[in-house]
């Protein structure tokens, strides 16, 4: 069963898992990703280890409050991402917790750090997976080369998103093994994800979520300062958000940072081994 969660006027759908006496996780999904990014087995199995979880789908996806995409080039998101922060803390609100453990992937591990930034004595850990970059500090990072961007976009942009399910599948599924790294796609992970787009507007969330993410302040001094541990997860294959040896450059620059590297992921992680490779570092980190 869900519950919503109001915050001024929008509503937020979330789903718990376990006992309300552990400690609390939030778990935040990327842009476009509804909250079954995080799979029910994944939800459970850390529920199992003694954590009360919870996921829910960011607003403008799957049952939460949708808004009109700005879809033209100069026209502004209807929302910005310091909302999509604070749907984080009236999250944390509506159920009385007063610290939590923040695991976000790609945009949702940007909202995990500004809310971690803006409250760092409500969180106990952070987890950063998939992350896009928003702290450069004196950091220099390197661009991914040119002909990976280009073969990359040149996947995405093919999809040729069709309006029902039967022939957007198969369309989706050429993103979703692209983005999968080294794994065989696991077609009942990516089955079950697909069908939860369509069953809101498919693409229609990508212009606001884009949008959002433009002109985040630098928070690498921010995040230097923050007292506790910060966990960077990213996948060996992985260059949509950035790659593996940016990340490392940033983690190395940080005194409570680190990275794990997992290896043959990419930046979706349709295979049950990858989901595996994570509830082992969260395991070990979460101890």
């Amino acid at each position: 069963m869900g519950r919503y969660v109001e915050n001024l006027g929008v509503r937020i759908w979330t789903q718990s898992f376990g006992s309300r006496a552990d400690k609390a996780i939030l778990l935040i999904s990327g842009a476009m990703a509804p909250a079954i990014f995080w799979n029910s087995n994944f939800c459970e199995r850390l529920a199992d280890l003694g954590h009360f979880v919870l996921r829910f789908d960011s607003r403008d996806i799957g049952d939460s409050t949708h808004f009109p995409p700005a879809r033209d080039a100069d026209a502004d998101p209807p929302y910005t991402i310091d909302e999509m922060v604070d749907d984080v803390r009236s999250i944390l609100a509506d159920y009385d917790l007063n610290t939590v453990v923040l695991i976000g992937h790609s945009l949702g591990s940007t909202v995990a750090q500004l809310f971690a930034v803006k409250y760092p004595e409500r969180v106990e850990k952070l987890f950063l997976m998939s992350s896009p970059i928003i702290a450069t500090g004196n950091n220099t990072y390197a661009e991914t080369d040119s002909e990976t961007l280009a073969a990359m976009w040149q996947v995405l942009m093919s999809n040729k998103m069709y309006p029902d399910y039967k022939r957007g599948k198969d369309e989706f599924f050429k993103v979703w093994r692209y983005l999968n790294g080294s794994f065989e796609l696991d077609t009942d992970l990516a089955d079950e994800y697909t069908k939860r787009l369509y069953e809101t507007e498919v693409i229609e969330p990508a212009y606001n979520h884009t949008k959002i993410q433009v002109g985040i302040d630098d928070t690498w001094t921010e995040l230097s300062e923050l007292e506790i541990p910060i966990h960077f997860i990213y996948g060996e294959k992985d260059q949509l958000a950035s790659n593996v040896g940016n990340i490392q450059i940033l983690a190395n620059s940080l005194p409570n940072a680190h990275l794990t590297v997992l290896k043959g992921a990419g930046h979706m992680y349709f295979h049950r081994r990858i989901w595996q490779q994570i509830l082992s570092v969260l395991t070990e980190a979460l101890a």
